[in-house]
């Protein structure tokens, strides 16, 4: 009897079991899309399926919509194919809970405009706290597989979009887990992708993320990018545009402590802008197209048919420095001197950031007022309650 008993008891726990197996996958997508992606505050999110893998501690959300509230956008802001959310092991084994959150073929619409209605850009909600409501437990590892990222009205209301296609990006040791006692840079980013025939980007960093300004030393190549591509910015501001070449930008840039040190390098080859037989052409546009052709002509290293210089940036994020001269300097070293390589310089280091001894100084002091200044007022305001209070009395 005790036997029978007791099998049926683990029959029963069997048959629970399996029922929870079978229902969690319903409970999770019923959690996700009505307690988590439907309590955004500018955005709404849905999930069609959900697949659970209890043996290795994952699941997935197939087919995310994230889509903004009251837009005229036709596009959704995300569309992803499929996520996997699951247990770090390799971190587990050492005794830290972290987990991998793993986006496949997402595609991305960014629209930018003064209009509300007919923009959204993400800056609106907090995206950090989307993965983390996804999966309770710190994620340490973001890896975005063959996504694409459309960029509408980046600088004017167009037609035009600027696709970046087969976009990679890998983001790991978030959380420092493998973080050694002496490496003040943990956390590896690196993201590549495609635009147009040629034109290709490829990004590289060390950083630490677990501070309010993340510390940073970055690499950033993107080649050959079509310069018509670039025309309903240029025809808006400008009123003239590109009739063919391509631009390259070369970047490397640290920061330490709000405070940064690095360059950027844009190479133009082969630019065109005037055109004898372009239409729709007024006579305005006609001389702006006409000296900006003969001007960067003066400028062009006509060996290598190309325009470029080398633009210094330095400073503090609250007051950053733009080396205009040295550009200017450096724009006619590239076309008399010596042409400028399609190549990052390598010569930025995470150890030249951070702020000097001067600039320690200058920030103290702005502190120091900043600080007198709010005493002062709070002085003034006691005072003036102090009044207030005498004349109540009397």
């Amino acid at each position: 009897m005790k036997v029978k008993k007791g099998l049926k008891i683990l029959l029963w726990v069997f048959v629970f079991l399996v029922a929870v197996r079978l229902a969690l996958p319903y409970g999770i997508k019923w959690y996700l899309n009505n307690k988590v992606l439907n309590h955004m505050e500018v955005y709404w999110g849905h999930v069609e399926d959900v697949n659970i893998s209890l043996y290795n501690g994952s699941y997935q959300l197939e087919k995310l919509h994230i889509v903004k509230k009251d837009t005229k956008l036709k596009e959704p802001f995300l569309l992803v194919d499929q996520i996997d959310i699951r247990l770090q092991w390799k971190a587990l084994f050492d005794g830290k809970i972290v987990g991998e959150f793993i986006c496949h073929r997402p595609v991305v619409h960014f629209a930018f405009s003064e209009d509300e209605n007919e923009s959204q850009t993400g800056v609106e909600e907090d995206w950090t706290a989307l993965p983390e409501d996804m999966m309770p437990i710190r994620i340490n590892r973001f890896s975005v597989v063959d996504g694409k990222i459309y960029l509408s009205n980046l600088l004017v209301k167009s037609d035009n979009e600027v696709p970046l296609d087969n976009f990679n990006l890998e983001i790991t040791n978030i959380q420092n887990v493998e973080r050694a006692s002496e490496d003040s840079l943990p956390t590896t980013i690196s993201a590549s992708g495609t635009s147009g025939k040629n034109g290709s980007l490829k990004f590289s960093s060390k950083a630490y993320l677990l501070k309010q300004m993340p510390d940073f030393n970055y690499d950033l190549k993107l080649e050959n990018l079509s310069l018509t591509s670039l025309n309903p910015a240029v025809k808006h501001y400008l009123n003239m545009d590109f009739e063919g070449g391509t631009i390259s930008l070369y970047s490397e840039l640290a920061m330490k402590d709000s405070s940064f040190t690095g360059y950027m390098k844009p190479i133009i080859k082969d630019m065109r802008i005037f055109n004898w037989k372009e239409e729709d052409r007024n006579l305005g546009g006609w001389f702006k197209e006409f000296f900006s052709e003969g001007a960067q002509e003066l400028l062009e290293n006509q060996k290598r048919q190309q325009f470029a210089t080398r633009i210094p940036v330095e400073g503090r994020i609250d007051d950053p420095k733009t080396g205009i001269m040295k550009a200017i300097f450096s724009a006619f070293e590239n076309a008399y001197i010596e042409a400028f390589e399609y190549k990052l310089d390598k010569d930025v280091e995470y150890k030249d950031a951070g702020p000097t001894e001067k600039e320690q100084e200058k920030q103290e002091r702005k502190e120091e007022k900043k600080e007198k200044k709010a005493l002062k007022k709070q002085e003034k305001e006691e005072k003036r309650d102090e009044k207030k209070h005498e004349k109540e009395e009397e």
